[in-house]
């Protein structure tokens, strides 16, 4: 039998005889209760088991009142830590506020025009009057198409709600806005267009169908969330809470200014983006290129952040395409239970969930940036996780930590795996156990 027609166990029996991986790597493969092999085996191509990372809650968030600990997926130290940090200034200045409007997505029905005379069954021209005329007359059969290629839709709020038709180059573009409901709806949104694209195509002469595809630029689901946060809030031990909120917005407004800085300054907003999509089930790599295609040269930015009203005032304002039913939200058991923490939000409100999120993780790596500098609050989850890759476990992680933070500018693998070794026979010459006492940095005796 071939590769994909196999099962997945024998999927990994066949790696096992062919020597990629051994009987321990199989076992690290073997799928968990929180992702069986029933739903892994249906979600993707030659299933052989999963990658966990890491699921974590980001505390503090007051989001339109509401109090919330929010599930977030990473494998980066300090974000989730970061996004609470940030939410707590927020929420003592009176949370977040959100905004979202969910029209509908895009699908793009595209014709080339061929050698024909380039009208339609009608006797219309394939110039601009000429095709307004022929949608002008084909709205109305338009819309039924769409209906009957998704019967359901309606009952949901969904549904075609919109048509253009323009004339790009060579190219004839009829765009439907398709609102999906509580979904992401992109499956639909296909199902749909394929269809229509069947009736134009039957009724338009001398053009050649293309392509039939939703549009991941989705100007038509947006997400606008504020927050205030007062000075004495941003301050540090070594500055002023109002000298904080105008360093902030002055890296702001350079990110505005210059390419390489919003790069970065955009990659933090996406780090506390991409953490609570994934844990609520969306798909990442659409609200990822939806975002993106939202900036320019005019607006390099998602952010904005201003000094008023006795502190500092964000914002964050872009294409947020979500959803809260159908695909994996529905079907990944973690998904699942993430959105019971977040008391089963719509999609309106898990839109300003996670833009509420993003715009936290921006104010945080800025605060750190223009006062401490970035390295110091990641150096502690940095030390760690370079403690966890020497095999360091249980008190040893926590020793090997405090032993790498004495020096940090020392830290490195090798020089911690030196340290562990030193960790291991100190505690085998004096005849420790895996729990006992064992010593910090310091020398001090630890109780653990």
């Amino acid at each position: 039998m071939k590769f994909y027609e196999l099962d997945t166990s024998r999927r990994l029996q066949m790696l096992v005889d062919e020597g990629l991986i051994d009987e321990r790597d199989r076992a690290t493969l073997v799928p968990s209760r929180a992702l069986p092999e029933d739903i892994g085996s249906h979600l993707i191509e030659n299933h052989i088991g999963a990658f966990p990372v890491p699921l974590g809650l980001a505390e503090h968030f007051l989001i339109d009142g509401r109090a919330l600990r929010v599930p977030m997926a990473t494998e980066e130290p300090s974000v989730i830590a970061a996004a609470g940090n940030a939410a707590q200034r927020v929420a003592r200045s009176g949370g977040f506020h959100t905004r979202a409007s969910r029209r509908g997505i895009v699908a793009q029905i595209v014709f080339r025009q061929g050698d024909g005379v380039g009208g339609d069954a009608s006797g219309n021209r394939s110039g601009k009057r000429g095709l307004a005329s022929f949608l002008a007359a084909h709205r109305r059969e338009i819309g039924d198409v769409a209906d009957r290629a998704h019967p359901t839709l309606r009952s949901h709020g969904g549904g075609l709600c919109g048509i253009e038709v323009r004339r790009t180059g060579e190219f004839v573009e009829f765009d439907l806005l398709i609102a999906t409901g509580e979904a992401m709806g992109a499956n639909t949104v296909n199902t749909i267009a394929e269809a229509v694209a069947a009736y134009l195509s039957a009724r338009l002469a001398g053009f050649d169908l293309l392509m039939a595809i939703l549009s991941n630029k989705a100007d038509d689901q947006r997400v606008h969330v504020e927050a205030r946060i007062a000075a004495a809030d941003l301050a540090t031990s070594t500055m002023p809470g109002d000298e904080v909120a105008s360093r902030i917005a002055a890296a702001a407004r350079f990110a505005e200014q210059s390419d390489l800085r919003a790069a970065t300054h955009n990659k933090g907003v996406m780090n506390g983006i991409v953490a609570a999509a994934l844990a609520a089930g969306n798909d990442v790599r659409n609200v990822v290129a939806a975002a993106y295609a939202d900036l320019d040269a005019e607006q390099r930015t998602w952010t904005s952040w201003r000094v008023a009203d006795g502190g500092l005032c964000g914002s964050i304002d872009m294409p947020m395409p979500i959803g809260v039913v159908g695909g994996a939200v529905s079907t990944l058991p973690v998904a699942r239970l993430a959105m019971t923490m977040l008391g089963h939000p719509g999609a309106d409100e898990l839109m300003g969930i996670i833009a509420s999120v993003g715009l936290a993780s921006n104010l945080s790596a800025m605060r750190a940036l223009v006062t401490q500098g970035i390295q110091a609050g990641h150096m502690h989850l940095q030390l760690r996780s370079l403690a966890m890759t020497t095999g360091a476990q249980g008190r040893e992680l926590e020793v090997l930590t405090r032993r790498l933070q004495a020096d940090p500018s020392r830290a490195s693998l090798e020089r911690a795996r030196v340290l562990l070794d030193a960790i291991r026979a100190e505690h085998a010459s004096k005849g420790e156990a895996s729990a006992g006492r064992v010593h910090t940095a310091d020398g001090r005796e630890m109780i653990e």
